[in-house]
């Protein structure tokens, strides 16, 4: 059975079996702050009796670090919680929330959690939520532990690299950085992951640029830092953002 582990002071991750996700929590003295709801409404409800075994601070807000189902069904039962998220986020999803399209704070009285889309990635509408004064960092699906990052069909995978860069350039060599699914990392798991990311990018590019149709690129088996399988969609949206692949040129041969 999962429990919550503490992060940083009065800020907690909790990982689930349901799709192995992580929730998060900060209390301050205005209240708690929760991060990602679940998959469904019942899971929603087994969310908010956990989260009495922290604390008698009622949830004021709740944050979702993208649009996706398994971070944001649960939002309906925190009913008196104001909904924050990325303006893309809250249109993707339907969401009825208060949008931003940078930065936003949510001030706790005695902390303040900070708000931040450092760029497209896993989707056009990922934030990063940012504990300052304890130096955690919540960055949705931006990061995976327990499984390679998740391509979709929403994803970015050519732009995906430079946002984790500016991820990276936020953390230090003590901040815990909590994935949207597996255990929390340090920022050399980041860097690792990013390099992998750019690869992931650069193979794709590399490829289009070569003339290699998006079927052969579909099938190209070398270079890839993770299972070919998982990156179909991947190579889908790269070439959808590249265009059509010119043919390679042949060069011209003299007289003989």
């Amino acid at each position: 059975m999962s429990t919550w582990a503490e992060v940083g002071d009065r800020c907690w991750v909790r990982r689930y079996d349901e799709w192995d996700l992580n929730v998060g929590v900060v209390v301050g003295e205005r209240g708690a702050v929760l991060i990602d709801t679940r998959a469904t409404t019942e899971q929603a409800e087994e969310l908010r009796e956990h989260l009495r075994e922290l604390t008698d601070q009622p949830v004021r807000w709740v944050v979702n670090t993208h649009a996706h189902f398994d971070h944001v069904v649960g939002n309906s039962v925190f009913d008196q919680a104001e909904v924050l998220a990325h303006e893309n986020a809250a249109t993707a999803a339907k969401l009825t929330a208060q949008t931003f399209a940078v930065a936003k704070v949510i001030d706790l009285g005695d902390r303040r959690v900070e708000l931040l889309h450092l760029g497209n990635a896993h989707t056009d509408g990922d934030v990063v939520v940012v504990v300052p004064d304890v130096d955690v960092y919540f960055v949705g699906d931006l990061i995976e532990e327990s499984a390679p990052p998740s391509y979709g069909e929403d994803s970015f995978p050519l732009e995906w690299p430079d946002t984790i860069d500016r991820v990276i350039g936020l953390l230090s060599g003590t901040s815990k950085v909590v994935p949207g699914h597996g255990a929390v990392v340090d920022a050399e798991f980041v860097r690792d992951q990013a390099g992998d990311l750019g690869t992931v990018a650069n193979t794709i590019s590399g490829l289009h640029h070569g003339g290699t149709s998006l079927e052969q690129a579909l099938a190209h088996t070398d270079d890839w830092p993770w299972p070919l399988e998982k990156l179909q969609d991947a190579i889908k949206r790269g070439y959808e953002a590249l265009g059509t692949p010119r043919r390679p040129t042949l060069p011209l041969l003299g007289p003989g």
